[in-house]
């Protein structure tokens, strides 16, 4: 089982350790040592995207963990393109407004935007929320209305992590996920286009 001591590593660079080690070069078992909380949820993200056995234990904020292939698990289905063969888009927010407007004019304008989404004939196929945009799917009551509805439409909502964690807002997210940004990269480089509101 390869040894890995990944503490202090900063997002993402303990998943495509991880990944390089079991996806790209075959390993069946990796002893992995962290010391944070957005890191252990990420890998036990990684592992279940992968359909590889997670064992943890923790101590004193420092994580070991076990990640295994688990020749009985079959891995998550991969999202499948638009039925068109078009892929489908792929929304970036980077702010809590709409473009450069601010204030309230900006407030105003991002809320219509997500409503809009709602109503347009193509659904995003995910929403990326990063730097000051994550505070929108925890504290913009509207927005957050509006992301559970695109939820039901399929549309998977992802906040990044490590911007939730350095805002002091990982526990505040109230829709979708936190995510990395491995996650995040490749829903870019998979999208039909991005939209940056």
């Amino acid at each position: 089982m390869k040894k890995m001591d990944l503490k202090g590593l900063a997002c993402p660079e303990p998943i495509v350790r991880v990944k390089k080690a079991m996806v790209d070069e075959g390993e069946p078992a990796v002893s992995v040592a962290i010391d944070s909380r957005v890191t252990r949820d990420n890998l036990a993200k990684f592992a279940a995207t992968k359909g590889f056995h997670f064992q943890e234990t923790e101590k004193d904020g420092e994580w070991e963990i076990v990640i295994e292939v688990d020749s009985n698990a079959a891995p998550a289905a991969e999202s499948s393109p638009a039925p068109s063969g078009k892929q489908p888009p792929v929304v970036l927010c980077t702010r809590a407004t709409f473009g450069a407007a601010t204030g309230d004019l900006g407030t105003i304008l991002i809320r219509a935007f997500f409503k809009t989404l709602l109503n347009v004939d193509a659904k995003p196929a995910k929403v990326l929320f990063v730097n000051e945009g994550v505070t929108l799917p925890c504290f913009d009551r509207q927005v957050i209305e509006y992301c559970r509805e695109l939820e039901t439409l399929g549309c998977e909502i992802i906040s990044c992590g490590t911007c939730l964690d350095y805002l002091g807002h990982m526990n505040d997210l109230k829709v979708g996920r936190a995510g990395n940004m491995y996650d995040i990269a490749s829903a870019m480089m998979d999208a039909g286009h991005l939209v940056e509101p």
